[in-house]
């Protein structure tokens, strides 16, 4: 049984995109997965605090995920996904522990699954780790990796975390967050509520925008969403392939959600929620649910001087 269907984490994962018709082609050859199979394999200690690892060692690309994983397969195929390595390792009178490494494709595509669900964050496993109990994720280069056991003692919790330190320790050790994640404006955002993903479903499940595809998200374009106070405002940030694509997807949006707005793309669309909408090169910025006016607006235009900072857009962009 997976660790995902087994704890409150993972069910909330099972759950996000099983309506999601929109699949992400894999992007390597067959020497290259073989290569990265065994590079996880060589980060997997052979025992540690008593724990061994058994010989049973199972392994699923993107179409058998759904063997292991109902439903939640679809979360990682989102990304750019290629497989998941799975080992046990048993002790004597304790419960066994699942480590589960899944290569992503990408250090950002790593994160983005890490930071899925993620309610808090540490520092000293990986680029970032979560421990809940007896369950430990963390990401690192272009894996995502779990380790599970379904009892929760000292004992267990201990061998987890020394677990995966040492896998830590063994798997390539390069790889940062996604460019957009750190332009994100620091101000009054709310702790770990960044979120890196591709496509619509995806949005929905952490913010639902519309039924259909307004904002014509891909696999291809690179999303980020964080939450801000004061209230729950969400920011929102697209890049897309070209200017041309950014601008087909702004005019959708205003089309369709701000069609009052379209010269000044910002409304209230609920009491004390406004809405701001801008076409940046080939981004797209917006704020969700924002308190007032100036609020969305700043908060837009924060992220305005980030993308500006960064030379990811020009004067004539804006």
């Amino acid at each position: 049984m997976s660790i995902l269907s087994a704890t409150t984490r993972y069910a909330a994962l099972a759950a996000c995109v099983v309506v999601s018709a929109i699949i992400m082609t894999a992007a390597c050859d067959g020497n290259k997965g073989d290569n990265m199979a065994t590079e996880a394999a060589r980060a997997v200690p052979n025992e540690i605090l008593d724990w061994k690892v058994t010989d049973t060692v199972e392994t699923y690309d993107r179409e058998s995920i759904f063997d292991y994983i109902n439903g939640a397969g679809e979360v990682y195929r989102s990304f750019a996904f290629r497989g998941v390595t799975v080992w046990r390792f048993s002790k004597p009178d304790a419960p066994d522990i699942t480590v589960e490494i899944f290569d992503m494709g990408s250090p950002e595509d790593a994160y983005g699954v890490f930071s899925y669900t993620r309610e808090s964050e540490e520092s000293g496993i990986g680029g970032g780790y979560e421990q809940r109990g007896s369950v430990l994720c963390f990401w690192q280069n272009r894996y995502y990796v779990c380790l599970a056991a379904y009892e929760s003692t000292d004992d267990v919790r201990q061998a987890v975390t020394m677990l995966a330190r040492s896998i830590a320790q063994e798997l390539p050790q390069s790889g940062d967050i996604p460019r957009l994640i750190g332009l994100l404006p620091q101000e009054g955002m709310a702790r770990h509520t960044e979120r890196f993903f591709h496509i619509h479903p995806s949005l929905n499940y952490h913010y639902f925008l519309a039924e259909q595809n307004i904002l014509k998200l891909s696999e291809s374009t690179n999303v980020v969403l964080a939450v801000y106070e004061p209230g729950t405002t969400y920011l929102l940030c697209v890049e897309y392939l070209s200017a041309h694509e950014a601008e087909e997807a702004h005019g959708s949006f205003i089309d369709n959600y701000l069609p009052d707005a379209a010269e000044t793309g910002v409304a209230m669309v609920d009491v004390d929620k406004w809405v701001c909408a801008t076409k940046l090169g080939r981004y797209v910025v917006i704020t969700f649910d924002a308190v007032s006016r100036d609020r969305s607006t700043m908060l837009t235009g924060a992220m305005k001087i980030s993308l500006t900072d960064a030379n990811l857009v020009t004067e004539e962009d804006q």
